[in-house]
């Protein structure tokens, strides 16, 4: 018996979630076997970008001219976004703050002062920051996206028992390949055991298939609901809504689609009661 697919339910959830939740400079502390996980699961595969503090100890420039509101060139690009300080004079007697006194572009290595700030126009400043590299699958580490699974590679830029950064995004289709056959299963054996005594798991009815595949996706949206909560994103308990919302919808429609097929289709009445009352807390 099989009705759907994982490649039918994969496609699906792509044209639900075609924006990921992207994960900026995630801490990643690497055990003394050179293993540390990412805290969500279902990467997106290659979006990842793995870094390494160059030196503990920052890099101090001197003397650095911020005139207006023009973008200033540092030595070095790839700078950790959370690891600056731009200051008055060595002694560090004023810091300035960002995003009021002065901007920053981490990435490219770049510094600006903002007008309506403390920095005087014209003025020099201490800049210290702290530099990063990016690392190299297969050559630096390995990764097991779908379950968020970095390993140094012997002979790499990595260490034990240190702590990297990671960038990365993850998405509905990604996250869900640990549920997709497990979901299709459960909604499966629902059919089945719900199917008038003419029809049988080797049934090929059309409608079978489609309802086979609207009932596993509305396993998998109650799954994405529970998963959407642990991502610590503001957005988290609406995100979460709108998958449960997804499954309710999922789910009437394939009880609706197997009702010529069932021994008992007012059960359909009874859920679509149901659902109609239910709400999110």
């Amino acid at each position: 018996m099989s009705w759907t697919t994982s490649e039918i339910i994969k496609k699906h959830l792509f044209d639900l979630d075609q924006q990921p939740s992207e994960y900026n400079d995630v801490e990643v502390k690497l055990n003394s076997y050179g293993v540390g996980y990412t805290p969500h699961r279902g990467l997106v595969s290659s979006s990842e970008k793995v870094k390494r503090l160059v030196s503990m100890t920052p890099t101090e420039q001197s003397g650095v001219t911020l005139s207006g509101e023009t973008w200033i060139q540092l030595s070095y690009d790839k700078l950790l976004p959370d690891r600056i300080v731009v200051a008055y004079d060595k002694g560090l007697s004023t810091v300035y703050q960002l995003d009021k006194d002065y901007a920053f572009d981490p990435s490219g290595g770049r510094v600006r002062r903002i007008d309506g700030g403390s920095i005087a126009n014209g003025s020099s400043v201490e800049i210290l920051y702290h530099r990063y590299e990016v690392l190299t699958e297969d050559t630096d580490y390995t990764i097991d996206y779908d379950i968020g699974k970095l390993t140094m590679k012997s002979g790499g830029s990595l260490e034990p028992d240190t702590t990297i950064r990671v960038d990365y995004q993850t998405s509905a289709a990604s996250g869900a390949d640990q549920l997709i056959s497990e979901a299709i299963t459960e909604a499966e054996d629902k059919i089945l055991s719900n199917l008038k005594d003419e029809y049988n798991g080797s049934s090929t009815d059309q409608g079978i298939k489609t309802g086979a595949t609207e009932l596993t996706l509305a396993v998998i949206c109650r799954g994405l609901a529970s998963r959407a909560l642990s991502d610590g994103l503001t957005s988290a308990e609406n995100r979460s809504r709108g998958w449960r919302d997804l499954a309710q919808q999922y789910e009437l429609a394939a009880w609706h689609t197997l009702r010529p097929f069932l021994k008992s289709p007012q059960m359909i009445q009874g859920l679509k009661k149901s659902n109609q009352s239910w709400e999110w807390s």
